[in-house]
């Protein structure tokens, strides 16, 4: 009598464990590019470039003890940043506004509210608003713990 009874635990359980699973399928479907999981939604942020950076190079994750640093950056109307260059991939979502990048030798690239890109890696360049909105970015850094490879390196002339 109690195999009887086990096996038809063992069954419950095993229809209870498919049940769940087929559910959490349909659950989390990214065909139409939105993920919904208990009335909660996820829709994927296009991204340019997502294997390359913007200048079309490849890139690896530093080696080391991982560091994720990520910064709300904002640039004003009129303003621009400094000729720098990154060290690291630098994964950037343009919040709102337009953002102008100038690649010297590589040309000029507008960003769009809503649109996401990897950085250009150890190429000198500079960041400008476009019009009468600030720029509003969220840039975030995959890095090493040690050295240091966050901050931008200031560049004396265009690449």
């Amino acid at each position: 009598m109690q195999s009887a009874i086990y096996k038809t635990s063992i069954k419950s359980s095993l229809f209870s464990l498919i049940l769940m699973l087929s559910m959490s399928v349909f659950a989390l479907d990214h065909n139409d590019g939105k993920q919904l999981y208990e009335d909660i939604t996820a829709v994927e942020i296009p991204n340019i470039t997502p294997s390359k950076t913007i200048l079309g190079q490849d890139f690896k994750y530093p080696a080391g003890v991982p560091l994720i640093k990520a910064y709300n950056i904002e640039i004003p109307p009129g303003k621009q940043t400094t000729l720098h260059r990154h060290a690291v991939p630098l994964y950037a979502y343009i919040v709102s506004g337009d953002l102008e990048v100038d690649y010297g030798s590589k040309g000029k690239r507008v960003f769009k509210a809503g649109t996401s890109y990897v950085e250009a890696i150890n190429w000198c360049h500079l960041g400008k608003t476009i019009g009468n909105q600030p720029v509003k970015v969220i840039g975030i850094y995959l890095a090493q713990v040690n050295p240091d490879q966050v901050k931008p390196e200031t560049c004396a002339k265009p690449d």
